[in-house]
């Protein structure tokens, strides 16, 4: 089974076996009572979400309080910390049209409108406005003098993202950023 990590236990809360989750996820919302997770990603250590409450820390990053149906005590859930949390693959929530995991971005190939091969997306980097690829130089041909060890970075906006097509796993640009 397939899995995708959610998010990482950071410390237990409370005397009765909450954890704080800093979330990894763009869609928080989607994490209910009664969800099961996993404690690894071969998911072979299932746990079920007893309650769930999103909040927000002084510094506005959201996080989650979880409470699991087998942590009953402060002790066992400190036991926890540094645990990533794991969502089965066929238990995801189902993502709007030009929605995407990022974990299925990376690894994607990236070519020109004239499909002229660029290179493999190897991270993709959240910003407050958009997401943004990080691009592997794979062509030699290529002159970008402006990239840094091979590697540039793409927007995730419509003026340069024309297509991303995760069934052929490539992702067409309109145009290469200007300021590379």
């Amino acid at each position: 089974m397939d899995a995708r990590l959610i998010g990482i236990i950071s410390k237990a809360h409370g005397v009765k076996g909450e954890v704080v989750v800093e979330l990894l996820t763009d869609y928080p919302k989607t994490i209910k009572k009664g969800d099961i997770f996993f404690f690894d990603e071969k998911c072979t250590r299932a746990v079920e979400v007893e309650s769930v409450r999103l909040v927000k820390s002084k510094k506005n990053r959201l996080y989650s309080l979880i409470k699991f149906k087998s942590i009953n005590n402060r002790n066992h859930a400190g036991k926890l910390k540094g645990t990533g949390i794991f969502r089965g693959e066929g238990s995801s929530p189902e993502l709007d049209e030009n929605q995407y995991w990022t974990d299925d971005i990376i690894g994607c190939k990236v070519y020109t409108e004239s499909n002229i091969f660029i290179g493999t997306v190897i991270d993709v980097e959240k910003s407050g406005a958009n997401d943004i690829l990080i691009v592997e130089i794979n062509n030699k041909k290529l002159n970008i003098s402006d990239a840094k060890n091979n590697i540039f970075y793409i927007p995730v906006i419509k003026d340069y993202v024309d297509t991303i097509n995760l069934k052929a796993r490539k992702i067409i640009l309109k145009r290469i950023p200007e300021y590379i």
